[in-house]
């Protein structure tokens, strides 16, 4: 293998309908200050042999992806790394094994210095790596043949894979490879890599200056416009935007393996939609795949509907790929013999009040409430448009006159801006008239159906269009005018139905695409259910279930909306200009939603994302019989104010940058001087005490040592109580409440004022336990929920754990397991913590009143990247012993940013999917 430089071009729009767009020409245009659609990059290529003369070819789709490595379990794996780049380079390994001198990870390890030579291969060297698939390296049984994993250098990791490096590895069940590297059970694999890559992380970003800006010296590589420029939002697929992906062609009836994996940053949400076929993911029936940094994704496919198709992220802000299903001889469509169902939806324009109440129903108090966090978004003004928008619903009409609308019952009043509930079982045909009595054009488009192109319901170049006219036809029912209707043909056979791992009924959305984000933006959204043949009743309702709740999670952004205009010019009596460069205006036009439960990430909840459900006993019999509590067991814990260091050791982030503290990355968030507020914060934590006198407190051992700024690991099994002692020795009113257990507090938490003491049950019955296919304990976590955003940001949150009846020893260790960890990953926002103004007095240093709250820089300074609260390796008692069998609790918590993706060097793990709550 060899790693050298190249020039990387990214060419024009393929996939829109319409004129090359502006958001497109602001990554792929090239400009005085501006790049534009071609890069210089590192990558990967493979040789036949240590001449590095004759190049072995790889399939265009691959990108700047490196050459696919495939292994099989008791292989050996041998790469021979020749660096023709300008700097270090490495070849790092995910999913396979390896020693010291083959991990190609540069870091301080303590390792010997001939241990290190993989760690930075110089410009002109080579070094050669040995993996190895051993059995408890691959897949198991409940796991595809093939597991998909990532190769990538590792000096620094974001900036290499910037730069390029990274490819596909592939590890298989014995037997599934010969001497050719081909898979034996599939017919086709393909490899994508879905990333917003970042080019101002680059390597080469000054050479790409300086090659492809008409005025390199024009340049600031600070200026925001110039970096947004350089990362492909287009969500890029193996290097390739807005289309231009090499085709990927397949037969119908071909059995095709998807690995998917993505890469990159908190940007890189990725949710990988196959236009017109379904995949088996996990053993679970799909036509997304979700992708989140460091994730890998295998998934099946047989695909049924020819012709090209569409594939594309559906993450509002990154745009799209292609695939193409290609024009081969068609397999024989399986017979639909149930039941045809006809449904007539209209799209309509309706005033739609995101709060009718006028309160926020989980405080009782006015949704204008000055300081509240709803006020940004309800109170109306002469800049503020409040809390009603004209938008657009899908409506549901008794027959194809749209005359008469069809009633929502009691029952589905909750489904408030969502479409009406489309159902069908497998072996159904679905029939959808739309008439589109709004403004402007729309369509529908389904998930979880079959469905030819006629009836897909999204503009794209095809096949049906030549790419030159400027429109695309709307015969298809990809666009339908104002005042005009279509019907579209669904049918649901066998293999877009339920798997034998599913539940009876899957449940799939439907929505307008014309524009997906404007279109679901402004409000054309609504439930769609697929079942298993004779799972719904005469009524189309599910047997055996008395109630069905559909919710839509979504951040509304009205300023994405076809009527925003429309909502200025009518509640603002203004002109759009007037208002639409104000970004206050347009977070208040960013509406969380009001829905059952409530969203765990922090700024959806505090914006409202939440709402109170009730249970009645509805008079159904006799209730069942309370379960059997045998064991009590009682904590005793306190809420205590500390002096928290989340880095008291610059040691090893300033080996590993190999720089001084003034340069080091971290220095913006560990640094006392210029403002900031450096490594130590006043924070309060959840400590235990040896009784109720609280005089004592119990010392952790040196196994919970690694719990750092964590509660006391909490643990039960079922059929247990807990009792909760909680003692508030902080200056604010704190609680602990717990996910995964029955409190008995009929649905408040009561808050302990400081000083007092205030004792919790939780109750611990079978449904709180592990399932049939968990492992024997689960984790969950408690936290306080008196403000759980600034409770929590505070320092205030632990780990609990539920296991099996008889599988704990008496000091609550499980059996049969040597080590237990709880890691929680979590950027802890100082900013939003009930200590900051303190903070501020205490570590500024005199500066407190130079110091601007809502200062970029400050802000930024105040988050903490921690593992456990602690920064930069600075966490201890990560230890085990070679052989040891070890439990990971992996708790997340936080906000949007908080997408993390724990990546274990050298070593596997095995887990396994479960329902939460």
């Amino acid at each position: 293998m060899l790693c050298s430089c190249s020039r990387w071009h990214i060419i024009h729009n393929l996939l829109s309908c319409f004129e090359f767009n502006r958001e497109a020409s602001t990554f792929l245009q090239s400009g005085k200050d501006r790049v534009g659609s071609t890069y210089k990059k590192s990558v990967y290529k493979q040789y036949s042999d240590s001449t590095y003369t004759r190049e072995i070819p790889k399939p265009a789709w691959l990108g700047f992806l490196g050459p696919i490595i495939r292994a099989e379990v008791g292989d050996t794996i041998t790469v021979h790394l020749k660096n023709f780049a300008n700097r270090p380079h490495t070849v790092h390994p995910h999913g396979v094994f390896y020693k010291k001198d083959s991990e190609g990870s540069l870091y301080p390890d303590v390792s010997s210095q001939d241990h290190k030579k993989d760690d930075a291969v110089p410009p002109g060297g080579n070094h050669t790596y040995t993996w190895t698939v051993p059995e408890d390296h691959s897949p198991v049984a409940d796991d595809p043949t093939c597991l998909t994993w990532v190769y990538h250098s590792h000096t620094d990791a974001p900036k290499d894979i910037a730069s390029g490096l990274i490819g596909p590895l592939l590890t298989c069940k014995e037997a599934l490879t010969g001497t050719s590297q081909r898979r034996h059970d599939v017919d086709l694999d393909f490899f994508l890599m879905f990333s917003v890559i970042d080019e101002n992380l680059s390597w080469h970003l000054d050479e790409n200056i300086a090659l492809f800006c008409t005025d390199p010296e024009s340049v600031d590589k600070e200026d925001e416009e110039f970096q947004v420029s350089n990362r492909m939002h287009g969500g890029s697929i193996n290097g390739y935007v807005y289309g231009n992906l090499p085709e990927m062609t397949m037969c119908a009836g071909d059995h095709v393996a998807w690995h998917l994996f993505g890469m990159g940053s908190e940007t890189d949400v990725h949710t990988a939609f196959f236009h017109g076929q379904t995949l088996t993911i996990r053993g679970h029936r799909s036509d997304v795949a979700s992708l989140f940094p460091a994730t890998f994704v295998t998934a099946d496919m047989i695909p049924s509907s020819t012709g090209r198709w569409l594939l594309s992220c559906q993450v509002n802000n990154h745009l799209q790929g292609k695939a193409q299903s290609g024009i081969c001889p068609k397999t024989p469509e399986s017979s639909m013999n149930g039941t045809v169902r006809k449904y007539y939806i209209a799209a309509k324009e309706v005033q739609w009040n995101y709060g009718p109440s006028g309160l926020d129903q989980s405080t009782g108090k006015s949704l204008q409430e000055p300081g509240s966090s709803s006020e940004q978004f309800f109170k109306h003004s002469a800049r503020r448009i409040g809390g009603t928008y004209w938008k657009a619903k899908y409506v549901e009409y008794t027959d194809s006159t749209f005359r008469v609308e069809k009633q929502r019952s009691e029952e589905e009043t909750h489904l408030g801006i969502l479409g009406p509930v489309i159902k069908a079982e497998v072996g159904d045909t679905v029939l959808v008239t739309f008439a589109n009595k709004a403004s402007w054009p729309f369509s529908i488009q389904p998930h979880g159906v079959l469905y030819g192109k006629k009836w897909e319901g999204t503009l794209y170049h095809d096949g049906f269009v030549a790419p030159e006219r400027r429109w695309c036809l709307s015969w298809n029912g990809a666009s339908v005018e104002p005042l005009h209707n279509f019907t579209y043909h669904w049918t649901v056979p066998q293999h877009v139905g339920p798997t034998a791992n599913d539940p009876p009924c899957l449940t799939w959305m439907y929505s307008s695409a014309i524009n997906p984000i404007q279109d679901t933006s402004s409000g054309l959204v609504g439930p769609l259910v697929i079942c298993r043949p004779g799972t719904l009743n005469t009524s189309n309702k599910q047997k055996g279930i008395d109630k069905e709740f559909y919710l839509l999670f979504s951040v509304f952004d009205e300023n994405l909306s076809w009527y925003l205009p429309a909502n200025i010019k009518y509640y603002l009596r203004k002109e759009e200009a007037f208002v639409t460069k104000d970004e206050s205006f347009k977070e208040s036009n960013r509406m969380h939603g009001t829905f059952e439960i409530y969203c765990q990430t922090s700024n959806h909840y505090q914006s409202g994302m939440k709402a109170r459900y009730s249970v009645s006993k509805c008079g159904k019999g006799a209730p069942a019989p309370d379960p059997q509590y045998e064991e009590v067991r009682t904590h005793y814990i306190m809420a205590q104010e500390v002096e928290w260091d989340y880095s008291p050791d610059r040691s090893w982030e300033l080996e590993h940058h190999n720089i001084s503290g003034q340069e080091s990355y971290g220095n913006q968030f560990l640094s006392n001087e210029n403002g900031l507020l450096g490594s130590k914060y006043k924070k309060a934590i959840y400590r235990e005490y040896t009784d109720g006198t609280f005089r004592i407190p119990k010392n952790r051992t040196i196994d919970e040592e690694h719990l750092g700024i964590l509660g006391p690991f909490i643990w039960a099994e079922v059929g247990d109580v807990l009792n909760i002692v909680f003692k508030n020795n902080a200056t604010q009113a704190y609680s602990i409440h717990a996910h995964g257990v029955l409190e008995r507090n009929d649905g408040q938490v009561e808050a302990a004022k400081p000083g007092d003491i205030v004792t919790y049950r939780w109750d611990v019955p079978e449904r709180s336990g592990p399932g049939p296919n968990d492992f024997v304990c689960v984790s969950w976590v408690y936290y306080s929920m008196v403000d759980p955003v600034k409770d929590m940001y505070s320092g205030l949150i632990g780990p609990l754990k539920v296991c099996r009846k008889g599988a704990l020893g008496s000091d609550g260790k499980r059996k049969g397991i040597n080590r237990e960890f709880a890691l929680l990953f979590l950027v802890f926002d100082e900013n939003q913590s009930w200590y900051l103004e303190e903070n501020v007095k205490t570590y500024a240093h005199g500066n407190q009143s130079k110091i601007n709250l809502q200062d970029e820089e400050f802000v930024e300074s105040n988050k903490m990247h921690a593992i456990n609260g602690k920064l930069y390796a600075n966490l201890p008692g990560l230890t085990m012993h070679q052989g040891d069998r070890v439990n990971w609790y992996l708790l997340g918590m936080g906000q949007e940013i908080d997408v993390h993706t724990v990546h274990f060097h050298a070593e596997t793990f095995t887990y396994r999917v479960r329902i939460s709550c």
